[in-house]
């Protein structure tokens, strides 16, 4: 099984740094920015689905 690669970040050079995660080039500085590229933030955002009820 072949790990995927994140997307290139599509933000100024100057924002890009590693996740914090898998250590691949991500937007971290700056508006929009976080530590974990969207491969590793999937499952965090999944886990936060599960426990946080639907706004209705």
């Amino acid at each position: 099984m072949t790990t995927p690669t994140p997307p290139a970040p599509t933000c100024a050079p100057a924002h890009v740094g590693p996740c914090t995660g898998c250590g691949a080039p991500t937007h971290r500085y700056g508006l929009g920015g976080g530590p974990l590229c969207v491969i590793c933030h999937a499952p965090v955002l999944a886990a936060q689905a599960k426990r946080t009820p639907a706004a209705g």
